[in-house]
C-alpha cells in the first residue's frame, strides 16, 4: 500500500477486515509531509486506523508486527498528535515491534515508548536511530527515504562527529557504503552520500576506519563521479572526500582507476576547485600505478593536451596576479601538480613526449623555467620532464636548434650546492641534476648547431664542472622502483651491471687514456668493486657448498 491514494470508500471497514494483517506498510514517497504537492482529496490511511479503533475500543490487528508511517502527516496538527497516533497503534497492537516515522512531524523528536517491550521507532531523533533508519532503508527501492535518512546522518556526523564510537563509525560506513551502491542512479541519495563519505575521510578522522572500509568508500565516489561527470557539487564532494593524504598512500586502492576517473573529471570540468583538487590526485597516484596502466593513460592525447593547457593557463595567470594574492597561489598551487603529473605520465613515453612537444608544452616548459628563476622546486619538476622529453631524438634536436633554451640548460646547472631545506633536500642539487641530464641528451646529437659561445666542449666543461660540485646528499633525491629493489638487496646492483653493457663500457674507458682523469677513475672504482663483489660472492658459494656436502649435516628425508 506503500503511495497508495484512495480518493474514496469505506476504508475502515476494509481495515477492519485485515484481521491477520502482519506487516502494513502505508507510507508516502515524500520527504516532507509538508510539501505534498498532489492536489487530490484522498484518504488519510493512519487516520483511518484510528478511527477504527477509536469507534470499537476492542478493535486491533493481533498479529501486526510492523507498520510503516514514513511521509505521512499523521493529522498535520503537529508533534503532539502524532505521538497520540503512534502511542494508540503500540497500546492496542500487542505484537507491534516497529514503526516508522521517518519523514513524518516525529521524525527528530524524541519519542518516549509507552509500552513495556522492545520496540523499534525508526526516525531521526539520535545518531544511533539516524544509522538505524538508514539499515532499515538503504536496500529497498524507497529511494527518498534513503536520501532522507543520509541527510540525517549527514547532519549528525557534521555537527557531531566526535560523540560517534569506533563502532558506530565503522557501521555508518559500511551503510552509507552500501546504500550509495544500491541507489547509484540516484541523484539525492548520491549527493548525499558523498557528503557522508567526505565527513567519515576528512583529515585524521580516515585513520578509524580500517582499510578494506576505506577501499570500499574510495570505489563509491569514483562511482558516482563516473556516472554524474557534469554535476559540479557531487564531483567535489568526491574529490574532497578522495584528496587526503594518508588515503592516497594506501595500498590496495585502484590508482589506475581513481588517476582515471580524475583525469576525466578534470576534462569535463571546469570549476577551479575541482581543477586544482583532481589535478593534485593525479600528481600523486601517477608515479604510484605500474608502468602499463602509466603508459595506456598517458597514451590517451586528450589529457596530455589539457595538462599542457593548464600549465599555459597557470603561468598566464600567475603573471597577470603580479605574482602574489590567492590568484598567485592558487595558479602556483594548481602548476606544482601539473607538472608533477605531467612528469610521471610523459616517463618512458615517447608518444606523450611528441604530443607534448606538439601541443608547445616544451616552449611553455622554457617559459616556466624563466619565470620562476628563485623556485628551485618548480624548475626541477619542468627538468623532469625536460628529461623524460629529450629521450625522443626529435625533440632533443628541437630543443637542440634553439640556443635560448641551451643557455636556459646551462644557466640550471649552477646553484649554492651548500643549502639543504628544512627537510634535507638540496634543491639546487636536484635542479642541476635533472638539468645534467637534459644537456647529456642533447650531448649525444651529431651535428651541434651552435658556435664557440654554446660549444659541445664548453657545454660538456660546463656540466662536468657542476656535477663535480655536488655534495653527499643527506636524504635521497629521486626514488626508482629499480633503485627500491636494488636498496632491499644490495646484490641486485650486481645483477643489474651484468644485465646492461654498462660494465663493458666502464672496462673500456678504464683502459682509455685519452678520457678525463676523473672518468677514468670512477670507471676503475666500479670495475674492482664488481670483481670484488664476484670473488666474494664466489667464496660464498663455495662456503657453503662445502657445508651441504658436510657428513656432520643429517640427509633430509625424502
Amino acid at each position: 500500500m506503500h503511495n497508495l491514494r484512495i480518493r474514496s470508500g469505506c476504508v475502515t471497514e476494509t481495515l477492519r477486515s485485515l484481521v491477520n494483517l502482519r506487516v502494513l506498510d502505508i507510507s508516502k514517497e515524500v520527504t516532507d509531509y509538508g510539501t505534498d504537492s498532489s492536489q487530490e482529496a484522498c484518504v488519510d490511511l493512519p487516520l483511518a486506523m484510528v478511527q477504527v479503533m477509536r469507534d470499537d475500543p476492542r478493535a486491533s490487528w493481533q498479529h501486526l508486527k510492523s507498520i510503516d508511517l514514513a511521509g505521512n502527516s499523521l493529522a498535520n496538527m503537529g508533534v503532539d498528535r502524532a505521538a497520540d497516533i503512534v502511542s494508540l497503534l503500540l497500546q492496542r497492537n500487542p505484537r507491534l515491534e516497529r514503526v516508522s516515522v521517518l519523514a513524518t512531524p516525529l521524525d527528530g523528536h524524541s519519542y518516549v515508548v509507552p509500552v513495556e517491550r522492545d520496540v523499534r521507532i525508526i526516525n531521526c531523533a539520535t545518531r544511533t536511530q539516524a544509522v538505524m533508519a538508514l539499515s532499515d532503508y538503504w536496500n529497498t527501492d524507497r529511494d527518498a527515504f534513503t536520501a532522507h535518512a543520509l541527510h540525517c546522518v549527514y547532519y549528525m556526523l557534521q555537527s557531531g562527529y566526535d560523540d560517534f564510537s569506533d563502532n558506530e563509525v565503522a557501521e555508518c560506513a559500511a551503510v552509507v557504503c552500501a546504500a550509495l551502491r544500491k541507489h547509484l542512479h540516484n541523484l539525492g541519495v548520491q549527493m548525499a552520500g558523498s557528503a557522508c563519505l567526505y565527513h567519515l575521510c576528512k583529515l585524521k578522522r580516515i585513520s578509524r576506519l580500517s582499510i578494506s572500509a576505506v577501499r570500499k568508500c574510495v570505489d563509491r565516489c569514483l562511482d558516482a563521479a563516473e556516472t554524474y561527470p557534469e554535476t559540479t557539487q557531487l564531483q567535489k564532494n568526491v574529490w574532497l572526500t578522495i584528496c587526503n593524504d594518508y588515503l592516497l598512500q594506501l595500498s590496495g586502492i585502484n590508482f589506475y582507476r581513481t588517476c582515471k576517473v580524475a583525469l576525466e573529471s578534470m576534462l569535463i570540468n571546469s570549476d577551479a576547485g575541482v581543477s586544482r583538487m583532481t589535478i593534485a590526485i593525479v600528481s600523486i597516484v601517477a608515479p604510484k600505478m605500474r608502468s602499463q596502466d602509466a603508459r595506456v593513460l598517458a597514451s590517451d592525447v586528450r589529457y596530455v593536451k589539457h595538462l599542457v593547457h593548464l600549465m599555459e593557463q597557470n603561468l598566464s595567470h600567475f603573471r597577470n596576479s603580479n605574482s602574489n594574492g590567492v590568484r598567485a597561489e592558487n595558479s602556483l598551487y594548481t602548476l606544482k601538480f601539473t607538472l608533477s603529473a605531467l612528469w610521471n605520465l610523459t616517463d618512458d613515453c615517447p608518444a606523450t613526449c611528441v604530443v607534448f612537444a606538439h601541443e608547445n608544452g616544451i616552449g611553455v616548459s622554457f617559459d616556466i623555467l624563466r619565470l620562476f628563476e628563485n623556485h628551485n622546486n618548480i624548475q626541477t619538476k619542468v627538468l623532469g620532464i625536460l628529461n623524460n622529453v629529450a629521450e625522443v631524438y626529435e625533440q632533443k634536436l628541437l630543443m637542440l636548434r634553439n640556443s635560448q633554451y641551451l643557455e636556459a640548460l646551462c644557466e640550471c646547472l649552477d646553484g649554492d650546492f651548500t643549502r639543504a631545506d628544512a627537510t634535507g633536500r638540496n634543491r639546487a642539487v636536484e635542479r642541476s641534476y635533472f638539468a645534467a641530464g637534459v644537456l647529456a641528451n642533447m650531448l649525444l646529437c651529431e651535428q651541434w648547431p651552435h658556435g664557440a659561445r654554446l660549444s659541445r666542449e664548453d657545454v660538456n666543461e660546463r656540466m662536468v664542472k657542476s656535477i663535480r660540485q655536488w655534495p653527499m646528499l643527506a636524504v635521497p633525491m629521486v626514488s626508482y622502483s629499480l633503485e627500491s629493489s636494488a636498496n632491499a638487496n644490495p646484490f641486485r646492483y650486481m645483477t643489474m651491471l651484468m644485465e646492461s653493457d654498462l660494465l663493458a663500457h666502464c672496462i673500456r674507458l678504464s683502459k682509455d687514456s685519452s678520457v678525463d682523469e676523473g672518468v677514468r677513475e670512477l670507471a676503475i672504482r666500479i670495475e674492482t668493486n664488481w670483481l670484488e663483489r664476484t670473488i666474494h660472492g664466489m667464496r660464498v658459494n663455495a662456503a657453503l657448498t662445502d657445508q651441504v656436502e658436510s657428513p656432520s649435516i643429517p640427509q633430509m628425508c625424502a
